[in-house]
């Protein structure tokens, strides 16, 4: 590494450690039990192979953890890490979220036997309800104006109703008989024929 690499691996170190400083909480341990991290008040209710550190703990405290009844810190990799827990008679809370469950979570999720320690907050602080700007507004529709029902083709008939209809007559399905007219037939026509007399003369 040049000199050039080394003065600009430095100034990042320096501009990471002002962030965590601006983001830093302050802890004050007030007695061998009593911790106050930001002006709220914590008992140390266990502290396992002297897990607890003060100045890890300002560095990775984050504001989210006072919701929770307890805090836990674990050790692995020379890491931090903090977890929240709520107290056993939280009923809103899930079976993995309540403290009684300390022991499964540390078989688990910990490196065996590592160090870790228990904050019993006793301020609990309810996160503030964010508004989310992507919600719609629910807009109010008049009343006056109602949508048309969709009427689906082939599915609905309409029907009318016809007032004052006279009845029909009664239609007879027999057929008229035909009546017969007497119809006299033109007598044949006389052709005049020639008769002739044929006499006999006397013999006298």
């Amino acid at each position: 590494m040049n000199q050039a690499q080394k003065e600009k691996r430095e100034q990042q170190l320096a501009i990471k450690a002002e962030k965590l400083k601006a983001y830093a909480s302050e802890v004050v341990r007030q007695s061998e039990t009593r911790i106050v991290i930001d002006n709220r008040p914590y008992d140390l209710v266990s502290n396992y192979r002297d897990g607890f550190e003060i100045e890890k703990l300002t560095e990775r405290f984050s504001q989210i953890l006072t919701k929770y009844d307890y805090i836990v810190g674990d050790w692995g990799y020379d890491q931090l890490r903090l977890r929240g827990f709520y107290k056993t008679e939280n009923k809103k809370a899930y079976r993995s979220q309540c403290i009684d469950t300390l022991e499964d979570y540390l078989y688990e999720y910990c490196n065996f036997g590592c160090s870790y320690f228990v904050l019993h907050n006793l301020e609990i602080q309810k996160p503030e309800p964010v508004s989310n700007p992507k919600e719609r507004k629910k807009t109010i529709k008049p009343v006056g104006k109602r949508r048309k029902p969709v009427v689906k083709a082939h599915t609905a008939e309409k029907k009318y109703q016809i007032k004052n209809k006279k009845p029909k007559a009664p239609l007879n399905k027999t057929k008229p008989v035909k009546t017969q007219k007497n119809v006299s037939k033109p007598a044949p026509k006389r052709t005049k024929k020639h008769e002739f007399v044929i006499r006999q003369k006397d013999k006298s």
